[in-house]
């Protein structure tokens, strides 16, 4: 296309793309029902970095701290409604479940009156702008005997406080 053409197909783009951003503001929600001119929503006023950080850490100590049968119920808090855990299956797929399975399986096991729990080490814990990662080596606790494995957890730091959002964890070989 020769430069002239390209110049002129640019500004009637541009004219067309102001046109339609005018046209859209006059059919924005807030001023079809006669409220006043669309706004953009006020965005959580942001916490201090210090703060944030301690929720953070809160957060994680919490994982593992109310992993019991009488604060699980607490526990299910940490975790985000759309929650997805994941794991390998032992013939290599990789199984997933949602919180509400996901819990249950707790529960359930907790139900059994097995004494149970969990415990982190090497917690590397990288933040980024109102989201974390996680990894960490775990020790899963079933009536003494001890497994590990690996953990990975993701967290959005929501209005609520730090939400995890998906845990990822395999059990090392036997």
């Amino acid at each position: 296309m020769n430069s002239s053409r390209a110049s002129s197909t640019s500004a009637s783009i541009r004219v067309a793309m102001a046109a339609l951003a005018a046209l859209a503001t006059c059919f924005a929600p807030d001023a079809v029902l006669g409220s006043g001119p669309a706004t953009t929503p006020a965005a959580p006023a942001a916490r201090p970095a210090r703060e944030s950080r301690a929720a953070l850490d809160k957060a994680v100590a919490d994982y593992v701290g109310l992993y019991t049968r009488t604060t699980l119920d607490r526990w299910k808090v940490l975790f985000h409604p759309s929650l997805v855990v994941a794991y390998p299956g032992e013939n290599g797929t990789v199984k997933a479940r949602g919180l509400d399975e996901f819990f249950k399986a707790q529960k359930d096991y907790f139900e059994t009156g097995r004494a149970i729990g969990e415990r982190l080490e090497n917690v590397r814990i990288d933040a980024g702008r109102r989201i974390a990662r996680v990894s960490a080596d775990f020790v899963f606790v079933d009536e003494g005997q001890e497994s590990r494995g690996k953990l990975g957890l993701h967290l959005v730091e929501t209005p609520d406080g730090w939400k995890i959002t998906s845990v990822l964890f395999a059990y090392d070989e036997s």
